[in-house]
């Protein structure tokens, strides 16, 4: 657990061979809890944390999802059960899939199929587990609307597409950082090695790239990612740049390709595009797709 503020913490974990960072801010009115990881996350990672604190379950008051992915909403109905009185909430453009670990598989891990890019099965039944059970989600949001959790500690709601269509992030006035999720993604993750370990998987480059030059003008001096390390003054602008370079990068590669197979793309623009494993090249698919204009 690493602390950044008095009273705002990270849940340091990891995720396969990738760190994993869950944003808690514990405040007098309540506490609020960005993300809940995979399934696993939940006794392996966020409870012990919360005991370590001794925050006790009617104290956690909101339980956010960025957006629709296994290790950000994984352990949704985990940590209902241990603290039923807490309002799941997630982008309003995201809600069917975040309710439902069947539909959230079919239209996002798996929408690639008829283009002959999809997961083995025991992939995807790890993908399944990940993604626990069923939870409805209570609260949705579209971006400016505020919370509190202590009279003088202002969160703003931001929309931050891109990634997903309602990916959500938190803007702590107080501390001036933004907590972003995967809204932003750089160039590649990196594994806990410290090695090129997956592709960026933004879905909708236009939407993607008004999130990144939104993000550049806040005026912020921490950016808080779920797998990248903290980014601090000058850091925000070069990850941003990185990002935006990336995907100017991979629109030249495609529209130059001469082709618009999308599984031939990703074999293709992968080592191209970066160094991490070659079977990570598949991975390349949701963003491909998106240039493509196939979502």
């Amino acid at each position: 657990m690493i602390q950044l503020f008095d009273s705002v913490y990270l849940l340091d974990g990891t995720v396969g061979k990738r760190p994993i960072y869950l944003p808690l801010l514990v405040g007098e009115w309540g506490c609020l809890l960005l993300d809940t990881g995979c399934s696993y996350h939940v006794s392996d990672l966020i409870v012990p944390a919360l005991d370590r604190l001794k925050i006790q379950p009617e104290q956690l008051r909101y339980i956010v999802n960025t957006h629709p992915d296994s290790d950000h909403v994984g352990g949704n109905a985990g940590m209902k059960r241990w603290s039923p009185t807490a309002i799941l909430c997630c982008g309003d453009a995201d809600r069917f899939q975040i309710g439902h670990p069947d539909t959230l598989f079919s239209t996002r891990y798996d929408a690639y199929r008829p283009y002959g890019v999809f997961y083995p099965e025991d992939v995807k039944s790890g993908i399944l587990k990940d993604l626990g059970e069923a939870q409805p989600v209570e609260l949705t949001f579209r971006g400016g609307e505020h919370l509190r959790l202590n009279p003088n500690w202002d969160l703003e709601i931001l929309s931050l597409p891109g990634h997903s269509k309602g990916h959500l992030g938190i803007l702590d006035h107080k501390h001036r950082t933004l907590f972003g999720g995967d809204a932003i993604q750089g160039a590649v993750y990196r594994g806990i090695d410290g090695r090129p370990a997956l592709c960026p998987t933004y879905l909708y480059p236009e939407t993607y790239l008004l999130t990144i030059q939104f993000i550049e003008h806040l005026d912020i001096d921490l950016f808080v990612s779920c797998h990248w390390p903290l980014k601090r003054g000058s850091e925000i602008a070069e990850f941003c740049r990185e990002t935006r370079e990336f995907v100017e990068r991979t629109e030249i590669l495609v529209r130059s390709a001469g082709t618009d197979d999308l599984r031939e793309l990703c074999d293709r623009l992968g080592p191209q595009l970066g160094e991490w494993p070659a079977h990570v090249h598949r991975e390349l698919a949701y963003a491909l797709a998106g240039h493509l204009k196939l979502q």
